[in-house]
């Protein structure tokens, strides 16, 4: 995926997070990290619907260390943060350990018990609550940011809607940070390529909810924009090659498909692309981010 350069700037703009530049928002939506425009949807695909073992399954596997340190790096400078969606709590209790504490709410109560486990110890302050209704007063957070939640949230506008009110625009380090799917995704391509055909769901686009979030933030006063890239992979360890793709197609049937008719349908199919899948790449399947960072201007 192609990004703009802080060594490189286009022209005005001024660089603002390491590997970024500025961006208008007509910049956002023309950028390569949204992806293919000519299979951009019309309307939102509705949400993944995702159980708690089926997110704790594929999340332990998640090695996403560089996507950790871009979350550190980007809220080093604050003091109020809040983490939309903590799962199960890996980047709450990193950005924790950079600035001292960390908030987060959960919509699953199996992880919000699970992080509440050791949440005083690592700094952090654990919430039972949805991206579309968020437990906090007005102007709480000098930062918010939100971690693969669009994909999995009811309503789009009412989540960023939700993340504008609760951060305080007149704070000197005010942002709002969203991850989703890059376009060079590995995972999602597998779910694009292999999983809807077969379950008969839509492609999912994570450009779109980029797309859509950037112009929900635009216009509420959150419109200067920096994009970045990050690079995770689910990693599978298995020595024998289709125990491993067993695995694999196990992992993420249940992250996907969990409770879904055709779950079985699904496993089917993945089983013999992730054994091509791992004869070019045999131990990880990348899941490559987008990472939108919004401060407030115009």
């Amino acid at each position: 995926m192609t990004e703009a350069r802080a060594d490189t700037p286009a022209h005005g703009s001024t660089p603002r997070e390491p590997g970024g530049t500025r961006l208008t928002l007509a910049q956002v939506l023309e950028h390569p990290a949204l992806g293919p425009r000519d299979l951009l949807p019309a309307r939102f695909r509705g949400p993944r619907r995702v159980t708690g073992d089926g997110w704790v399954g594929f999340a332990t596997r998640l090695e996403r260390g560089e996507e950790l340190s871009l979350v550190q790096s980007l809220m080093a400078a604050n003091r109020h943060v809040l983490d939309v969606g903590g799962g199960i709590g890996e980047l709450s209790r990193a950005v924790a350990a950079r600035i001292g504490h960390c908030t987060t709410v959960e919509p699953h109560a199996q992880l919000v018990e699970s992080m509440r486990d050791e949440a005083a110890e690592a700094g952090v302050s654990v919430f039972a609550g949805t991206a579309e209704d968020l437990p906090f007063p007005d102007a709480s957070f000098d930062a918010v940011y939100g971690a693969w939640v669009l994909p999995f949230v009811d309503d789009v506008e009412k989540a960023v809607t939700e993340m504008v009110r609760v951060c305080d625009p007149g704070a000197p380090e005010a942002k709002i940070v969203l991850i989703v799917g890059g376009a060079d995704s590995e995972v999602l391509g597998l779910f694009n390529d292999v999983c809807a055909p077969v379950s008969g769901d839509p492609r999912d686009h994570h450009g779109y909810l980029l797309a859509t979030a950037a112009r929900l933030l635009a216009e509420r006063g959150f419109g200067e924009f920096s994009l970045h890239r990050t690079e995770a992979s689910v990693r599978f360890a298995e020595e024998e090659p289709a125990k491993r793709a067993a695995a694999a197609a196990t992992v993420l049937t249940d992250f996907w498909y969990q409770l879904h008719p055709g779950a079985d349908e699904v496993r089917a199919a993945l089983e013999p692309a992730l054994e091509r899948h791992f004869a070019a790449r045999p131990h990880g399947i990348g899941d490559q981010g987008a990472v939108l960072v919004a401060r407030p201007g115009s």
